[in-house]
């Protein structure tokens, strides 16, 4: 039996953007299979005393592991005077709304 995460519900990318701003990128389903994934692209698109940008405009599925990692990130960013600003559709905002973590982040909706 094969445990590793399906690829194909999650792919994830840390870019940067042209005005040097680091830039994560997230499409598919966030949920335990895939959190892993999630919260290490997360933290590899992270730098010391910046804030990065967390597109998950593509993101269909919202679970609670996705918070966890998310707030896993947050913690390490602010370790390193950083923080995450996150693009996201009405499902994840939801869910960070509905958990009472959304004011830990900056929010902006994605169309």
């Amino acid at each position: 039996m094969n445990n590793l995460p399906n690829s194909a519900l999650l792919i994830a990318t840390a870019t940067t953007r042209a005005d040097s701003t680091p830039l994560c990128t997230v499409v598919g389903e966030i949920d335990i299979q895939t959190a892993a994934i999630f919260r290490r692209a997360l933290i590899d698109s992270l730098r010391d005393g910046e804030a990065t940008l967390v597109d998950l405009s593509g993101v269909t599925f919202f679970g609670v592991a996705g918070i966890r990692a998310l707030m896993v990130a947050r913690d390490y960013a602010r370790q390193r005077h950083g923080s995450l600003c996150i693009s996201a559709p009405r499902c994840v905002n939801r869910v960070l709304e509905a958990t009472g973590v959304a004011a830990d982040f900056d929010l902006i909706a994605s169309q």
